[in-house]
């Protein structure tokens, strides 16, 4: 499928991509190099859908991108709109708030969920989730030490709900749920302008990852994939993801994510075929190797989410032991 010609800016940079939307690649410290977020401007203020990390060169493109656009952080933002609550994308949201005044806004349960996940010191339900899951526990430990700090979470959150509807720019855009990805994560949809604000629900390029985590509640694929379908048919002509380029045909790309993750149920089933096998043995032979310990940890989720949706089909099925997890086919 080919990438749009709108958002081919270099990174930390910021360009027009619809009649008042733009879209600033804010850097991002991880192998993903930059996050998209988009700035519309509307009668009463700038709107911010998303925000990168607590990262200095993320700032210093957000002020270059606001300025190069005539207007201020500190003075012009009327919301901040944040999808979930990775840290790529809730991170600088706190100091954009605390430089605007502006109130972030996110789903109701995420809000919730940010505040368990990132206002929680104990890191040990983390790690018990990874070495459970066969990962070695020295690696576990080096992943959540720069995983799971610390993130200093806005002070005026706003709670949107599903189905609600925002001025966004000339029109307005209803808050689509969207699991898989994670489990709170919102999507916009502007049907008057045919504008999906996508988040990392649906990326081209590259699959988001829908992966097991400790917090995320069972059947993550299953949900992503009824979300997909749900989505396959909305009036849709602009595509503006989280990552990756900008693209137009949404419901060719929702087929290609349907079919890319039927492909992968069968390469881990392959893998179990023959006795029990951790899911962290399956994500090494599943997934390239020369990953970092970053990737290693969201190869593990994706893996253990494809073999427990391989579970809910009834063509694999867990083996617990007191202190490992295994699968085996049926």
């Amino acid at each position: 499928m080919s990438p749009s010609r709108l958002g081919t800016q270099p990174v930390g940079e910021v360009a027009e991509v619809a009649e008042g939307v733009h879209q600033l690649k804010v850097p991002i410290p991880i192998p993903l190099v930059y996050v998209s977020a988009y700035l519309v401007e509307g009668d009463d203020g700038w709107t911010l859908i998303d925000t990168g990390f607590d990262y200095g060169e993320g700032k210093a493109a957000w002020e270059a991108g606001a300025r190069s656009l005539g207007f201020g952080l500190e003075s012009d933002v009327s919301r901040i709109i944040v999808t979930h609550f990775h840290p790529d994308h809730l991170g600088a949201a706190r100091w954009l708030q605390e430089t605007s005044g502006a109130p972030v806004y996110m789903l109701e349960s995420e809000i919730r969920n940010a505040r368990a996940v990132w206002e929680n010191r104990d890191t040990s339900r983390f790690v018990e989730h990874l070495v459970r899951h066969g990962m070695d526990r020295e690696t576990t430990e080096r992943a959540t030490a720069s995983m799971r700090t610390s993130l200093a979470l806005p002070e005026k959150m706003v709670a949107l709900e599903e189905g609600e509807e925002l001025p966004l720019g000339p029109g307005m855009a209803r808050v689509v749920r969207a699991p898989g990805h994670a489990d709170h994560q919102v999507v916009l949809h502007d049907e008057g302008r045919r504008i999906l604000f996508a988040a990392d629900h649906v990326l081209l390029k590259i699959t988001p990852n829908v992966g097991l985590w400790p917090e995320t509640a069972p059947n993550p694929l299953l949900r992503y994939e009824e979300s997909l379908r749900s989505m396959r048919d909305l009036p849709v002509e602009l595509v503006l993801p989280g990552h990756g380029p900008i693209f137009h045909d949404l419901r060719g790309r929702v087929d290609e994510l349907l079919a890319h993750h039927e492909e992968r149920l069968g390469e881990m089933l392959r893998e179990v075929e023959d006795g029990p096998r951790t899911p962290f043995e399956v994500s090494r032979k599943v997934f390239r190797y020369g990953l970092s310990i970053y990737e290693r940890c969201f190869a593990l989720a994706e893996t253990l989410a494809h073999l427990d949706h391989l579970v809910l089909q009834g063509r694999a099925e867990r083996v617990e032991s007191e202190d490992l997890v295994r699968f085996r086919a049926s």
